[in-house]
């Protein structure tokens, strides 16, 4: 995914504060709120047995209401899905700066061994070198050098 593409998907839209994509998800979310809700209330009104007029009044007031409702719970809905998707997004930037740091904490634990070796490898063939001295032989061993290190 490139920037643009990535800026794209972090646009907000103002009004909502929420991303494009969820305020062309919105109007189905709240209609099927009202919907649903309509339906009920039909069903209750037309049970009841009360006239047509009444019941479209009861309709309409509660209705009036319940649009109130379905406009904070789908808001609440959004907001709820972006926030999850904001705390994923923390998440795993929180996990690849841990990462970075092992991946950083390995190399340099991996220099330290490397110079530990290499001082070792020196010390050694400086004592065979102190050796054959001692012994009163000739010494034409190479000292060890970082090419002879790495095929070790």
């Amino acid at each position: 995914m490139d920037k643009e593409e990535r800026a794209e998907k972090e646009e907000r839209v103002t009004l909502f504060t929420v991303r494009p994509i969820w305020v062309d998800l919105a109007p189905a979310i709240f209609s099927v709120q009202v919907i649903i809700y309509a339906i009920f209330l039909i069903r209750s009104e037309v049970g009841k047995g009360n006239p047509v007029m009444e019941t479209l009044q009861v309709l309409m007031m509660q209705l009036a209401a319940a649009m109130a409702v379905a406009t904070g719970t789908t808001l609440i809905i959004l907001q709820g899905v972006d926030f999850v998707m904001f705390l994923t997004q923390r998440y795993l930037k929180r996990i690849d700066r841990e990462r970075e740091a092992a991946k950083a904490e390995g190399i340099a634990e991996g220099k330290v061994e490397g110079k530990v070796e290499e001082r070792e490898l020196w010390i050694a063939w400086n004592n065979r070198r102190l050796e054959a001295e001692a012994k009163g032989e000739k010494f034409n061993e190479p000292p060890p050098t970082e090419t002879q290190h790495l095929t070790e």
